[in-house]
């Protein structure tokens, strides 16, 4: 059997092979940990649960994020441009009289566009990905701009998705747990509405990550030598990666300006450094073994990470202006927990060598 017919037949295997989010016993067993100590600590720190919403309605900017950076292996920064884009297409639909289910559809073919763009300029012209990323994120602002028109779009007064389940949450609330729970309705219907959001869109994403396109852009990340070798296309493989990973993130901004209330065409600045930090965290964490493993991972990192935030202008007693800050501190401390574990693992294991060696 020569080596194209090999790898054909274990394409096809992977093909046939059952679409599921495979949560073996170790991964579901650390995420059920992890899930019990955020709630925890949510509850000793007096956390609201807001934070869950907002990490849900951010979590596809995580997910986004690892496509481009785990899969595809591409370093695109365009994820701070696509997903204010996303945002002001919703708010722009929304203020018009357009169904705001609509408008989430919109807001992820114009974060494909911008992702479209970013792999263009990266294929046609030879330019480097992350130099062609920030190009469009620097022409994104004013492509912002331009769709919305002014620098701030309320949308307090308009419709979204979330405002249909607003009332009946409020009545439910108030009838089981009483007045003192009114305020917590609108979170609860936060975290229901993009719960289901997000687990759409991550059945759909791992669904076709496992399609022939999908395992064919998961090697494309991998080893562009070897797809290039059996017949695939690279550089299309990356145009669909990025195309798919941008459209998320827009997805996410759509989902976010419902959640505030308002559209601001500088929302999107560090949404790429946020993304990275729940990548981080849910790989230290969670540690996944697979790319349905890892898409998941990638959700639960971004709501630890708004938890985490969360918990310390609650530990701290700090003031809104040091909302920056205390991102920067806890992406630091989410990039450089993995570097600290290795050295310390390293450290214990010379120990460990050296008191054999002393002990013969």
């Amino acid at each position: 059997m020569t080596v194209r017919e090999t790898q054909s037949t274990a394409s096809a295997k992977n093909v046939k092979q059952p679409v599921r989010f495979p949560l073996t016993t170790s991964f579901g067993l650390r995420l059920i940990i992890l899930l019990i100590l955020t709630g925890a600590l949510m509850n000793v720190s007096n956390v609201n649960i807001g934070a869950i919403g907002q990490g849900l309605a951010l979590a596809l900017v995580g997910v986004g994020v690892y496509l481009s950076f785990r899969v595809l292996n591409f370093p695109d920064l365009s994820v701070d441009g696509s997903f204010p884009i996303g945002g002001a297409v919703t708010a722009v639909m929304i203020t018009s009289g357009i169904a705001a289910e609509w408008a989430l559809p919109a807001a992820f073919i114009a974060g494909a566009l911008t992702g479209l763009v970013t792999a263009l300029i990266h294929i046609l012209f030879k330019i480097e990905g992350l130099l062609a990323s920030i190009i469009v994120l620097t022409g994104a602002f004013t492509i912002t701009l331009r769709i919305m028109g002014t620098s701030n779009i309320p949308l307090l007064t308009e419709r979204t998705i979330l405002t249909p389940y607003e009332d009946p949450m409020r009545e439910f609330v108030v009838n089981t747990l009483g007045d003192e729970m009114r305020r917590q309705s609108n979170n609860l219907v936060d975290i229901l509405v993009f719960g289901v959001v997000v687990i759409i869109a991550l059945l759909v994403l791992n669904w076709f990550l496992h399609t022939e396109i999908g395992l064919a852009l998961r090697a494309s990340g991998k080893n562009s030598q070897m797809i290039r070798a059996v017949g695939v296309d690279h550089r299309a493989m990356v145009l669909i990666g990025l195309m798919i990973s941008n459209g998320l993130c827009g997805v996410a901004g759509g989902l976010a300006v419902q959640q505030l209330g308002f559209a601001d065409v500088q929302m999107g600045i560090g949404m790429i450094v946020r993304g990275l930090a729940a990548v981080m965290i849910g790989e230290v964490l969670l540690r996944p073994r697979s790319v349905g493993q890892a898409v998941v991972a990638a959700t639960i990192g971004m709501i630890v990470f708004e938890v985490s935030r969360a918990w310390v202008f609650a530990a701290l007693h700090l003031e809104a202006t040091d909302v920056r800050l205390v991102s920067a501190l806890v992406v630091l401390v989410a990039l450089a927990a993995p570097n600290v574990g290795e050295r310390w693992r390293n450290w214990r294991r010379r120990r460990t060598l050296e008191a054999r060696d002393a002990a013969t």
